[in-house]
C-alpha cells in the first residue's frame, strides 16, 4: 500500500522565516507512524528540546494532535490546512510517496537523515565530506590538483550534450568523480543514478578521454543500507569505483584509487 511522508518543521520568527526540521510523518491513510525531538521510549521529554522550540507543551501537544488524526485517517486533510497556514510556527510539507516497504525503518531513516538533534548536533553534508575528503586528507603531488565542476560536450543523436562531473583528477590517466546522496527514499534516487549511469556511459562511448577511470563517493546519511540502495549500488559499481564516505576506511581507498597517498602517510 502507497504511503505519504511528510516534514513538519517548527518556525521560531515567522517574519525571518528560518525553518528548522523537527519530525517526520508517514500517513499510510489507515494509520501512520510519526517520529518528533523529544520522543522517547517512555513518551516524551520536553528537556530533550529545549533552545529547539520556545514550547515543549505546544510541541508535546501538536504530536498528539497528530498522532489522533493519523488513528482517524483524516491526517492529509489536516495537513494541507497546515500547507496553506504559512504564517504559523508549526509547519507541515508534503515531500513524497513510499510504496510499502518497512514504513518504521523509513521513518527512522528520514529522521536520522533529516532532523537535528536538540543539542544542536550537526551532520555534515554530502559536499561537506566530500570536500573534506579529497582536499584535506589527501596529498596531491606537486604541478597536480584535483578539479570542480568539469564538463566534457559529446555527441548523442547528433546533437551536443553537455555531461558535468563533480571532480577531475589528472596525473597519467583520468579519473572524474561524482558524488550523489542515496538516503531519499522516492523516485529522485533513481533520477539521480540513472543520470549518474548515462554521463559514465555516453564519456566512455565518446572516446575522446581515454581510458577514464571513475569514483562515486555515496552518502546514506546514518541509515543502514536497505534493499533498493543495495540494488542502486550493484548498477553503479559495474561502472565505476565506489566509497561510502561515512565510512573510516574510505579515504584510504580514495587515496589508493587516485594513486596519491594520504596526507598523513606522506
Amino acid at each position: 500500500m502507497a504511503a505519504n511522508w511528510y516534514l513538519v518543521k517548527y518556525v521560531p520568527d515567522p517574519f525571518r522565516d528560518e525553518p528548522r526540521n523537527v519530525g517526520v510523518v508517514i500517513d499510510s491513510g489507515e494509520g501512520g507512524i510519526l517520529r518528533f525531538i523529544g520522543q522517547t521510549k517512555d513518551g516524551f521529554d520536553g528537556r530533550k528540546v529545549r533552545g529547539v522550540v520556545r514550547s515543549s507543551k505546544t510541541l508535546r501537544a501538536w504530536i498528539e494532535y497528530i498522532e489522533y488524526q493519523l488513528q482517524s485517517g483524516t491526517f492529509a486533510e489536516h495537513a494541507e490546512l497546515s500547507i496553506s497556514r504559512s504564517m504559523n510556527s508549526y509547519r507541515i510539507e508534503k515531500r513524497g510517496a513510499l510504496l510499502g516497504g518497512d514504513l518504521q525503518g523509513a521513518a527512522d531513516e528520514l529522521f536520522r537523515d533529516l532532523v537535528s538533534d536538540a543539542d544542536g548536533a550537526h551532520q555534515a553534508t554530502i559536499d561537506e565530506l566530500a570536500n573534506q575528503l579529497l582536499f584535506r586528507k589527501l596529498r596531491v603531488p606537486a604541478g597536480h590538483k584535483i578539479e570542480k565542476d568539469v564538463r566534457y560536450q559529446v555527441d548523442w543523436n547528433g546533437e551536443p550534450r553537455d555531461l558535468p562531473f563533480d571532480y577531475r583528477y589528472q596525473n597519467g590517466k583520468t579519473t572524474l568523480l561524482d558524488k550523489i546522496t542515496l538516503s531519499t527514499p522516492d523516485k529522485t534516487v533513481s533520477q539521480r543514478v540513472n543520470d549518474l549511469l548515462f554521463r559514465i556511459e555516453h564519456l566512455q562511448r565518446d572516446g575522446r578521454v581515454q581510458n577514464p577511470s571513475f569514483v562515486t563517493l555515496y552518502d546514506m546519511g546514518k541509515g543502514a543500507r536497505t534493499g533498493p540502495v543495495e540494488g542502486h549500488l550493484r548498477a553503479i559499481e559495474k561502472m565505476s569505483h565506489t566509497f561510502n564516505l561515512r565510512n573510516e576506511e574510505t579515504p584510504g581507498e580514495v587515496a589508493q584509487a587516485l594513486g596519491v597517498p594520504l596526507l598523513q602517510d606522506a
